[in-house]
């Protein structure tokens, strides 16, 4: 019996972890403090990216894009500095820190 519930925590444990870094990220800056979404558009592109969409949830702009690869990619975004806050795709999960030259630019 304690194995089995040793194996249901253990099982519940490693699904929480699996949850994209995307889901764990929210901003508090006040929108009048928010670039334009133009900026964003912009910067995303410097990272070889293609947006399909942008959107704000959790007080973040999350774009939803392909990559210079033409997979499909979603980040995470600070509304003010527009840093990358973190991002999600088949091959690369990242929490709050971004590698360059992983994507082909910067952000």
């Amino acid at each position: 019996m304690r194995r089995i519930i040793r194996d249901i925590i253990l099982a519940v444990t490693l699904a929480c972890l699996a949850v994209p870094a995307t889901a764990e990220v929210e901003c508090s800056t006040p929108m009048d403090d928010w670039k334009p979404i133009a900026a964003l558009r912009e910067e995303a592109v410097k990272l070889g990216w293609t947006v399909e969409k942008i959107r704000a949830d959790d007080g973040c702009y999350h774009v939803k894009a392909t990559d210079s690869a033409g997979k499909p990619i979603e980040g995470v975004f600070d509304p003010q500095s527009l840093k990358l806050l973190g991002r999600s795709d088949d091959d690369h999960e990242e929490n709050g820190e971004h590698d360059s030259s992983k994507s082909g630019g910067s952000n």
